[in-house]
């Protein structure tokens, strides 16, 4: 791509590369901005792509303040949020991806978020129970573990090589091979 590409030139090479199916542009973006300079999306061409990647819903992202400011005796609101986190990485592989039977499991020394992935039993360690800093073992299991979610196709989740200082974690759910592709139009690199 030479020149800045409007948003709808990468909506269209996104929808080429498999990434998307056709009708996902018309459900998640506004029909003004398709003709929009890609730039309108993000400080940065990377932060566009990636930006425009989460309004197409194929974009997970992991806000380090996601478990702050849970009460320590509240375990059902622990587990509400992350079984809220979990269905929110669920819904980005286009329905590829079944999160199920989410769990917390107190062990002597640490939590273990348990849930089932595509019928398939997954743990994350995510803290020692009530300790102060459970909000950020928390956080580092869903921004590292994502990419180590089972899958059945050769889509899964990766993980971006670009740094956003509000980020702790992202990942964006395709095959490889395509996310690549287009990553080298703009400087990004997804990895396994």
């Amino acid at each position: 791509m030479g020149s800045e590409p409007t948003v709808g030139e990468v909506v269209d090479l996104i929808v080429e590369l498999g990434l998307i199916d056709a009708s996902t542009p018309e459900r998640t973006l506004e029909p003004d901005k398709r003709d929009k300079p890609l730039s309108y999306n993000g400080h940065s061409v990377q932060a566009a792509v990636l930006n425009l990647l989460s309004t197409l819903g194929i974009r997970y992202t992991f806000d380090y303040k996601t478990f702050r400011g849970i009460d320590e005796a509240d375990d059902d609101e622990r587990l509400r949020r992350y079984e809220a986190e979990l269905q929110e990485i669920a819904s980005c592989s286009r329905g590829l991806v079944s999160i199920t039977n989410v769990r917390l499991v107190e062990n002597d020394t640490r939590w273990e978020l348990q849930f089932d992935c595509n019928d398939e039993t997954e743990s994350w360690s995510v803290g020692k129970p009530y300790d102060e800093d459970e909000d950020i073992e928390a956080g580092i299991a869903f921004a590292t573990c994502i990419t180590g979610i089972p899958w059945d196709s050769v889509e899964c989740f990766c993980a971006v090589d670009h740094h956003d200082e509000n980020l702790s974690g992202q990942a964006v759910f395709g095959d490889p091979e395509a996310l690549n592709r287009l990553g080298a139009h703009f400087g990004l690199t997804f990895m396994l």
